[in-house]
């Protein structure tokens, strides 16, 4: 293993290791523009030149590998006059409209700027006009002005979605990225390209203008959107979710994410459930309690009690769900959640529930039956009454109508969900549960690995966590639960790992 001296600090690397990653073990940073870790290196911005000593010319730290006994320095002045003069070529015909871009505040090229540049531009002559607000995509807005062509989106395209719709067009200061003729960005993850793009020269058509950077806080989560469940940000703002971003996760999804992933965020704001409901009343949490376990402590003398379950919830869910049915209830289980839909060779699963094997897991060694055999259950009369868990059921059309009218035959329908949708006025009971943006647990991907997801906002009105909702059906039915917080389920449950992330990321993508 080479042994490298960068800026005084003796580091070994393994063979083949880039100038810019053994910097970056070392601790320092090496600006750059077209280097992103997943993709290839053409060495074509040139803010990475570094100084080796013995070598006549400064080489691109991103491109040339260390060697053993490789004597480099990332700051000499030298390299801070190369970097100066690189900005400065960049900067001839950019905008400089900062306090209207929707970068701003994540801009490499603004860091940068303030690091080395820092001057009054030289130039003179008027600057050349680009395209601007050019849709480039139905999910992509380009800004030929502020693109500095680092060909990061060309790459993304051409390397990992193997889809190869963006090129270069025209040369010198008029080349612009371009889709090539009869075509759009328009593949399942179009988006990344907007956390890749290092200035503002791509944007998100959501996100765009929606909210200042610098307003969101960003808490790390999962996305719900599939079996795959890909780490993400979940970036807010008062209380509401503004926009998921990927999270780099190398046991998950690198540091990517599909589009319909990405933008699953708005279902949790749309329809939601937030106040407790007896027969189309509203109440408060006592008066609920008081209803819900007068109507469950009857249902359960009588027998006949089913629990319908979603892979949709956590695992600290599931397991106080599974406690609930079998030390209080004695229900039988029935598993529900949204349907499959498409599938890729790439992140996109067919199932649509971000806990299906956690729920696996949870319920190892339990009878789960099939959600259709509920449905039987019901029109003969074995299952009388209901606790449905979730608004998504796994069946549409005629299947669907089928278990709706099913539901007119229970004594008693009670209903625990984050969302209305189209069973909550079908309910005795309805109480208002918080959405995964809302409370702390953890998810167990298609792939085995669990993943915590964190709490980013207090629920929206009544709602709570399912598992403190069966937790005071418990206690309103006189069998309490001895548990205090949520770390006392986890002890019982299963031991909580989080994916693992390697202890030092070599270079993070210029969105991070």
């Amino acid at each position: 293993m080479p042994k490298v001296n960068i800026n005084g600090t003796e580091i070994e690397v393994d063979q083949g290791t880039t100038i810019l990653r053994a910097a970056a073990e070392a601790g320092f940073d090496v600006p750059h523009f077209c280097y992103h870790p997943s993709l290839s290196r053409p060495a074509n911005c040139r803010m990475c030149l570094v100084e080796v000593e013995g070598w006549p010319k400064l080489q691109p730290g991103c491109y040339t590998a260390v060697s053993d006994g490789m004597v480099v320095k990332t700051e000499s002045d030298r390299v801070v006059k190369a970097r100066k003069a690189v900005l400065e070529f960049i900067l001839l015909n950019h905008p400089v409209d900062c306090p209207i871009c929707d970068q701003a505040g994540e801009c490499k090229l603004q860091d940068y700027y303030v690091d080395y540049d820092a001057q009054e531009s030289r130039q003179r002559t008027e600057k050349q006009n680009k395209v601007k607000a050019y849709p480039i995509g139905p999910e992509v807005v380009y800004d030929g002005e502020r693109c500095i062509l680092c060909t990061r989106c060309i790459r993304f395209c051409e390397e990992i979605t193997q889809t190869e719709e963006l090129t270069i067009v025209e040369r010198g200061d008029r080349a612009e990225i371009r889709a090539f003729p009869g075509r759009e960005l328009d593949n399942d993850y179009s988006m990344c390209v907007v956390d890749l793009c290092p200035v503002g020269a791509l944007t998100s058509r959501d996100f765009r203008f929606k909210c200042r950077v610098w307003l969101l806080t960003s808490t790390d989560s999962v996305c719900t959107g599939c079996a795959t469940g890909c780490s993400i940000h979940l970036d807010h703002f008062r209380n509401e979710i503004q926009r998921y971003r990927p999270r780099y996760n190398p046991g998950v999804n690198d540091y990517w994410m599909c589009d319909k992933g990405r933008l699953s965020y708005k279902e949790v704001h749309t329809g939601r459930m937030v106040e407790l409901a007896v027969n189309g009343a509203y109440v408060n949490w006592h008066s609920g309690m008081e209803a819900a376990s007068s109507k469950l402590e009857k249902a359960i003398e009588e027998g006949g009690v089913g629990m319908l379950i979603t892979p949709q919830s956590t695992c600290e869910d599931l397991h106080l769900a599974k406690k609930f049915g079998t030390e209080v209830a004695g229900a039988s289980f029935f598993v529900g959640g949204k349907p499959d839909g498409n599938q890729d060779d790439f992140l996109i699963h067919r199932d649509k529930n971000p806990n299906r094997a956690g729920l696996e897991k949870v319920f190892k060694g339990t009878t789960v039956e099939r959600f259709e055999s509920l449905v039987d259950k019901i029109e003969s009369g074995a299952i009388t009454s209901l606790i449905m868990v979730g608004p998504w059921i796994p069946a549409s059309g005629e299947a669907q109508a089928r278990f709706a009218q099913a539901l007119e035959k229970l004594s008693l329908f009670l209903y625990i969900s984050s969302h209305a949708g189209e069973f909550a006025q079908k309910a005795n009971v309805a109480l208002p549960a918080a959405t995964h943006a809302e409370k702390d647990g953890t998810f167990v991907n298609v792939k085995g690995v669990e993943q915590a997801i964190h709490q980013a906002f207090a629920p929206h009105g009544d709602a709570l966590p399912e598992w403190q909702i069966f937790m005071r059906l418990a206690k309103a039915l006189k069998k309490p639960f001895g548990y205090t917080f949520l770390s006392d389920i986890q002890k019982e449950m299963f031991v909580v790992e989080e994916a693992p992330a390697p202890a030092e990321e070599p270079v993070q993508p210029s969105a991070e």
